[in-house]
């Protein structure tokens, strides 16, 4: 029996690019959708009785990601005291994979602006941080975000921080 004459060899080929689509088709890229954006503080500031704080908000999915309004605690040391409280609207498009700057600005407390002149004035190094809050979506409904770090001052610049 010859080669051209087994029914396996016959097809080979059409077997072949059978199971190649469907390797690829297998290993396509995947497209994310309903991931939390990466909210993160770039920059803090306060002068008069206001505080303005500059967030970066990355959206990790494959899809724009069309937030409406946003909810979240600035919050500082181990016993969460308020910094910066913010529920309101944001009305803004992040692309797919891209990342947009929001700024926000509020009223401080007193107990905020103490804290932030002892930062500046050096009586303390850093403030540990936590930012935890939520974005509502067009699309996508309620993404919670949560992140945290150190609030340093900013040299040659009174008032700001990051």
């Amino acid at each position: 029996m010859t080669l051209e004459n087994r029914p396996f060899y016959k097809h080979l080929g059409l077997i072949l690019l059978a199971s190649s689509v469907l390797l690829c088709a297998a290993c396509g890229a995947k497209i994310v959708r309903g991931a939390s954006p990466m909210v993160r503080m770039t920059e803090l500031s306060h002068q008069g009785n206001n505080i303005n704080l500059q967030l970066s908000m990355r959206n990790l999915n494959g899809v724009d990601l069309d937030i409406q309004s946003i909810d979240f605690r600035l919050t500082v040391n181990e016993d969460e005291k308020d910094l910066f409280v913010y529920n309101g609207p944001v009305d803004t498009k992040i692309v797919a994979n891209g990342t947009e700057s929001w700024s926000v600005e509020v009223e401080e407390s007193e107990a905020s602006r103490d804290l932030l002149d002892s930062l500046e004035n050096g009586d303390i190094k850093s403030l540990p941080y936590a930012l935890k809050g939520s974005v509502d979506s067009k699309d996508e409904g309620t993404l919670r975000f949560e992140y945290e770090g150190h609030i340093y001052p900013l040299p040659g610049k009174p008032g700001h921080f990051r």
